[in-house]
């Protein structure tokens, strides 16, 4: 998956990644991915939304417990919305 980052000067960087973190000012985190399975045919090609970070196959149930977040998602218009992460 390739992500652009545009710096504070509107420049953009191109980067091959398969996940991209987002540590908000709270410090709580998004992270977006590839998809990780496979999605029926007359679906379009997207992305993975993880509320707070993936975690780690054989991590314990108290650590993905501790990395998981819901997802509130708040319509902003018919192209945008919000989307955050909420502790349970």
């Amino acid at each position: 998956m390739k992500v652009e980052l545009k710096d504070a000067n509107g420049e953009y960087q191109s980067q091959e990644v398969v996940s991209l973190v987002i540590t908000l000012s709270n410090g709580e985190t998004v992270e977006i991915s590839e998809e990780k399975q496979i999605r029926p045919a007359h679906l379009a090609e997207g992305i993975t939304i993880w509320g707070g970070r993936i975690p780690r196959e054989d991590g314990s149930v108290e650590e993905w417990k501790a990395s998981t977040r819901m997802l509130g998602i708040y319509p902003l218009a018919a192209n945008s919305l919000h989307l955050f992460p909420m502790k349970k």
